[in-house]
């Protein structure tokens, strides 16, 4: 079994931060995870505005990519050296999504300064960008996300991708299948907890008879389960948050994850990245409902 932890930091001004809640390497293994997934996590004030997020970026070269990977590799490095981990690439400028890519020679020299910043532990990358249509939109081309795959693999490191999908797409319209082959593992995110916390919460748009998710209930999660199967290297991302504290029942949309992987392979997959919002409880409080989670 091989497990992924995404284990979240924060960018301010210029440097990083650690959620304390997030988990020591000691913590992560003890909840059975094999990697850690390092990656920035962001938040807005209530005008708007980003309190921290934004992984600093000096310009495109070669030269500013490796720059700025290695001050992330050497701070990561002093906190997660112990368990085998991964380092976030970030593909856009900043979190505002409208200034474009960093581009292939900045990701190169990233890559660089973070694999020669950081001790045997650091083991493999991240393609940060969620977004299933990412080609299809023209935000980055293919043949790039083929390159920097290749000049990660070719330093046998792994090169992992989350991208998320829910109730209401056309999967095959994406860009998942297309790019799943440059990638170790394709973790997906299905949104069927999110959709339930959506409805819970009262911010779900139009009818609930419009969401398969919640018309039809778990059986709608095996429909995407078996379409996530049908790709080669293609697994699941499981999801929780704090908001199992103010709504009880996501718990057991939690633990119908793991229903879900029976009823579409009979088993549960032997890889998977989890979600757990930065907080190791949120993982305590469904695996005591459903320890096999």
């Amino acid at each position: 079994m091989v497990t992924y932890g995404l284990w979240y930091f924060k960018p301010q001004n210029g440097s990083y931060e650690a959620f304390s809640s997030a988990g020591t390497p000691s913590q992560l293994e003890d909840r059975g995870f094999t990697y850690v997934v390092a990656l920035h996590s962001s938040a807005k004030d209530e005008n708007g505005n980003l309190l921290y997020g934004n992984i600093p970026y000096s310009g495109y070269s070669y030269n500013d990519g490796y720059r700025d990977g290695a001050s992330l590799g050497r701070w990561v490095d002093s906190i997660l050296r112990g368990i085998d981990y991964l380092v976030v690439i970030p593909v856009l400028i900043d979190e505002s999504k409208v200034r474009g890519v960093r581009g292939v020679q900045y990701w190169k020299g990233w890559v660089d300064g973070v694999y020669n910043n950081t001790s045997g532990y650091q083991v493999g990358f991240y393609w940060y960008l969620e977004y299933p249509w990412q080609v299809s939109d023209g935000i980055v081309y293919e043949e790039d996300i083929q390159e920097i795959s290749d000049y990660i693999k070719n330093k046998w490191q792994q090169f992992i991708w989350i991208p998320y999908v829910h109730d209401k797409l056309n999967l095959d319209n994406t860009n998942i299948k297309l790019l799943a082959e440059y990638f170790t593992f394709v973790f997906v995110q299905p949104h069927y907890y999110q959709r339930w916390k959506e409805y819970y919460n009262g911010t779900l748009k139009g009818s609930p008879s419009d969401y398969p998710y919640l018309k039809n209930g778990i059986d709608a999660l095996v429909e995407i389960l078996n379409w996530i199967w049908s790709i080669p290297n293609g697994y699941i991302e499981m999801e929780v948050d704090g908001d199992i504290n103010l709504y009880p029942e996501l718990i057991n949309k939690a633990c119908d994850y793991l229903e879900a992987q029976r009823r579409a392979t009979g088993f549960i997959w032997s890889q998977r990245a989890y979600y757990y919002n930065a907080n190791i409880s949120n993982i305590n409080e469904v695996r005591d409902q459903c320890p096999e989670w």
